[in-house]
């Protein structure tokens, strides 16, 4: 019983390490949501560019007349800018191309068919840049 007098020291040590690792687990794992976060928030601002090209890309196409074969352009939105071009394959089907470029440097490529005259899209194809 006498030679308990070096317990402590080694005890504490012991749990001083312990807390540290937890310490800075819970700041790695603080860093991986923070970018998980931020992943997640250039994809939801992709989408937004996305949906909001086609929209307009597809009220371009109804208010063309039929005998425009094509066009193509760029529009440019606050959260980023979207470069189109679409042709008419026949009567029916358009093929349009957007390119979306956000302002976080997400880009992403969307090739689809519109349906006239419901402007139905049919086909739908993705691709990142």
């Amino acid at each position: 019983m006498e030679r308990q007098a070096g317990v402590i020291f080694p005890f504490i040590a012991v749990v001083a390490m312990l807390f540290s690792c937890a310490v800075a687990n819970a700041l790695l794992l603080y860093e991986a949501e923070r970018q998980a976060a931020e992943a997640a928030r250039q994809a939801a601002e992709a989408e937004e560019l996305v949906q909001m090209a086609v929209v307009d890309v597809k009220a371009q196409i109804a208010a063309a007349s039929l005998s425009t074969a094509g066009q193509e352009g760029e529009w440019a939105y606050p959260r980023g800018v979207a470069a189109y071009r679409w042709e008419r394959k026949d009567k029916t089907n358009v093929r349009v191309v957007l390119s979306i470029r956000s302002t976080s440097g997400l880009q992403r490529a969307v090739t689809f068919t519109v349906v006239l005259p419901a402007l139905n899209i049919t086909e739908w194809r993705e691709g990142n840049g």
